[in-house]
């Protein structure tokens, strides 16, 4: 709470102050209505800790809880010095669907740990789904998957291939058809199989 919210609060009768509290506490997104609300708060808090264990911990759960108050601190997660924490920032930002993570994410995808570039990828395919799905999924997105298809790495180019199934944009679909002529994986054909059978399905 900032001196001009206390100062602002300070002026006001006791009325005034209970209808206060109680509009707060009533808000859609306040204590009472959103179970979310405390253990939110809570984790956020943690995620300033000096433990990297702690922030690690607090990154990672807020992908469950947080909500659309945890993405701008997820978002700064992305520059902690820790790994760990930065990868469950990463996932966790894919988890609550937030459009305003699309540009931040991006870049993870040429990140020299591969971990880290699979774990962009997914959550990339999960903002591309979007809370009550984009009628148009993100062209930045489509575009970011169909290049990680080409990853050197098998798990993030499988990952690709999953979420722009799942997401069924047909711009995906001559990207997908050379992967399966050129990749030398058994596993990965399959997964290309199978996303073509998802694009084709949800464009018919």
């Amino acid at each position: 709470m900032t001196r001009e919210t206390v100062d602002s609060a300070s002026n006001l009768s006791v009325p005034q102050k209970v209808r206060k509290l109680i509009k707060w506490f009533s808000h859609r997104d306040g204590p009472v209505r959103n179970w979310r609300y405390i253990p939110a708060h809570v984790l956020l808090r943690k995620l300033q800790s000096e433990s990297a264990e702690m922030r690690a911990y607090a990154a990672e759960g807020l992908g469950g809880v947080g909500g659309v108050h945890a993405v701008a601190p997820l978002i700064n997660a992305l520059n902690d010095s820790n790994s760990t924490v930065r990868r469950f920032a990463i996932s966790s930002l894919g988890k609550i669907r937030d459009a305003r993570a699309i540009d931040v994410l991006v870049p993870f995808l040429q990140d020299e740990e591969a971990d880290m570039r699979c774990a962009a990828v997914v959550a990339l395919g999960e903002v591309g789904l979007g809370e009550e799905r984009f009628s148009v999924p993100p062209v930045q997105v489509i575009e970011a998957l169909i290049n990680s298809v080409t990853d050197t790495d098998r798990a993030v180019c499988s990952a690709a291939v999953v979420a722009l199934g799942r997401i069924g944009s047909p711009q995906a679909i001559s990207a997908l058809n050379e992967l399966a002529e050129t990749t030398e994986s058994e596993w990965v054909r399959r997964y290309v199989s199978e996303a073509l059978h998802q694009i084709e399905e949800q464009n018919t």
